[in-house]
């Protein structure tokens, strides 16, 4: 996002846009440890915390310049090695989430929605400490 505003035109993506994960927003997180550790009835237990779905890193970009209401933005891959963004990155993930689902949990949004979601508020949350900055520079005594 930050990138995007100082430069509209152009987004440079890690790899070749291709790889794939599940992408889960905040509000799902904290409510699936917060129902995990209600229904669990014991004090360590491991869950897998995802959606149910997948996005692509072009996708996510797609998303991203909607949101922010740009216009035609050029995108650069880096092509990283195997189509990853770096060494080491797995390319395609999805994490089983049955175990917590039956617990009685499921995520509220899918991958696309939460990275929706999570770049309005984002976006919102920058403009609104730049606007505080400019506030405080220009104020009168200052």
């Amino acid at each position: 996002i930050r990138r995007l505003q100082r430069n509209p035109s152009e987004l440079k993506i890690l790899g070749d846009g291709t790889q794939s994960k599940s992408y889960i927003h905040i509000s799902d997180c904290t409510n699936a440890v917060l129902n995990a550790l209600e229904l669990n009835g014991r004090l360590i237990e491991v869950y897998n915390v995802g959606s149910e779905d997948q996005v692509t890193v072009l996708k996510i970009a797609r998303i991203v310049v909607e949101e922010m209401g740009l216009g035609k933005v050029s995108v650069v891959f880096s092509k990283g090695s195997n189509g990853g963004g770096w060494v080491g990155d797995v390319k395609n993930m999805h994490l089983d989430i049955t175990k917590l689902r039956s617990k009685g949990w499921a995520p509220h949004y899918c991958s696309e929605d939460a990275v929706r979601l999570a770049t309005r508020e984002l976006a919102g949350a920058i403009r609104s400490v730049s606007a505080d900055n400019i506030r405080t520079h220009n104020s009168p005594g200052t």
